[in-house]
Order: structure tokens, then C-alpha cells, then sequence
């Protein structure tokens, strides 16, 4: 995307225009703060560390826009303790991988249960690597989304998104606002349980034992949620509807876990 070029965001909201000019994410007109994702960041995680240098070190991966919609609508998410994110991924191939995020968990919300979190793939094509150490095993979930999909984190699953598109991609999320992420899981096992590479292979990461491998999942059906509306206008109109992301015991028997 050149510097002049706007994209528009169809988010099918009523409350809520997205566009983002360049770097700069424009909520209902007014300019989001961001923050950034390096190359250099990356070392940790990636397959292929030594193709960063001096020269590609600053070379920006993403931009995360938080509390984009805080703006707008304060008093409904201080209220909920909620929070309501963008993220946009450039196309970039990182030497045999896509584009990717560091990759996290969640700390515990209630009992031995971790907060979820929602997102919604606002432009661009997504593949949710998302894992969880089950036992002596590590569970890997590969779900593919397109534009307009929502996908849930279940509990106790750390997850990286990969932008597996020809050019940006671009999400949004719902996430309680009490916690903070922790990355020092997947920094310390040198990125996620697989690497997801640009010819569309997947390498289990080595550093991981007993690897089982759900491949290429589609995005679950949300039947709780009411998908006629945007994630930021469901959320607006039925706080409610989004009680599980605080109370994940809440999501019991709706999705898989």
C-alpha cells in the first residue's frame, strides 16, 4: 500500500468508519495511536534469524492500534472492562515465512481457565496458528479466515496470527482490558509449535516435542453471536453477548476446546 492510497475498511458497522491512510488508522475521522512490530523484534521467533541485518532490522511487520474504538464509545467499554483493538499486517516474507505476530497467551481468568479473545479479519486473508499444551502434548489448531471471519481464542491456547495474503492484512479484536499478554512462552520455545512458510508447507519448530497437528481448519460457527452485525456494533448494542470473555467458563460446550 503506497502512502497515499487510502483503504477503506467495510466492517458492515453503523458506529464505526474505519480507514487507514498510509500508517495512519482513521476512527470515525480522528487518528488512532499505534505502536509497531520490528524485524529486529522478531529474532526470537522466527525460523530464519540470520536474515535480518543492519540494513532490514527496522523494517516495520505490523502496527497495533489499541483501544481503537475507546474514542468513540468510552464509557461503555471502561464500563465492561473491554477493549477493542486493530491490527495491520504488511505483506512481507520473513526469508521462508509468511508475515507473522510474535505470538501469546493469556494469563488465568477463572479457575484453570485463561481469557479468551475474539477477532474479526476486517481485509485480507489469515491463518490462526493456535496451541495449547495438552497433558505431555502440544494441540496445534490451523484455522484459515477470510474477510469477515470471526474467530475465538479458546482458553489456555497461545496464538499467532499469519497474513498468508498477497497484501495487507488487517483485524480487529475483543479483549479484556485487565490483563496484559504474556510472550515469553513462545520467545523462550523460539516461536509458536510450527512455522507456517510461503510455499505453504508447515515445519514443526524443534524445540517442541509431541506435536499434533489439526491442519487447515474453517473458522467455527458462532451461533451465540449475532454475525449479521459488526463485532464493534454487536458489542455496542449487547455488551452481554460477550460475558464469556471474562468468564470463559461461559463458552462450555459452545466451542471447541
Amino acid at each position: 500500500m503506497n502512502a497515499s492510497e487510502i483503504m477503506r475498511l467495510n466492517t458492515k458497522s453503523v458506529n464505526l468508519e474505519l480507514n487507514i491512510e498510509s500508517k495512519k488508522l482513521l476512527c470515525n475521522g480522528s487518528e488512532v495511536p499505534f505502536s509497531v512490530r520490528r524485524l529486529g523484534d522478531m529474532s526470537p521467533v522466527l525460523l530464519s534469524a540470520n536474515l535480518i541485518n543492519k540494513n532490514n532490522r527496522d523494517d516495520v511487520l505490523y502496527y497495533m492500534y489499541r483501544a481503537a474504538g475507546l474514542s468513540i464509545n468510552p464509557t461503555i467499554f471502561e464500563a465492561h472492562n473491554m477493549r477493542y483493538d486493530v491490527t495491520m499486517m504488511v505483506n512481507y516474507n520473513l526469508g521462508k515465512e509468511f508475515n507473522k505476530t510474535f505470538g501469546h497467551y493469556h494469563p488465568l481468568a477463572e479457575n484453570d481457565l485463561s481469557y479468551p479473545e475474539i477477532y474479526e479479519l476486517l481485509y485480507g486473508e489469515a491463518m490462526y496458528v493456535l496451541q495449547a499444551k495438552q497433558g505431555d502434548e502440544y494441540k496445534v489448531r490451523l484455522v484459515r479466515a477470510k474477510k469477515g471471519d470471526r474467530i475465538i481464542m479458546p482458553p489456555n491456547y497461545g496464538h499467532i496470527t499469519v497474513n498468508v495474503g498477497n497484501g495487507p492484512l488487517v483485524e480487529a479484536n475483543l479483549v479484556s482490558s485487565k490483563f496484559k499478554s504474556d510472550y515469553m512462552p513462545i520467545k523462550d520455545m523460539g516461536g509458536g509449535a510450527v512455522y507456517v512458510l510461503n510455499d505453504n508447507n508447515i515445519v514443526v519448530n524443534k524445540n517442541y516435542s509431541n506435536v499434533s497437528i489439526g491442519y487447515f481448519e474453517e473458522p467455527e460457527e458462532l451461533a451465540f453471536l449475532d454475525n449479521s452485525k459488526s463485532l464493534y456494533d454487536e458489542y455496542i448494542a449487547h455488551p452481554e453477548h460477550f460475558e464469556f470473555l471474562e468468564k470463559p467458563s461461559l463458552l462450555a460446550g459452545k466451542i471447541t476446546q
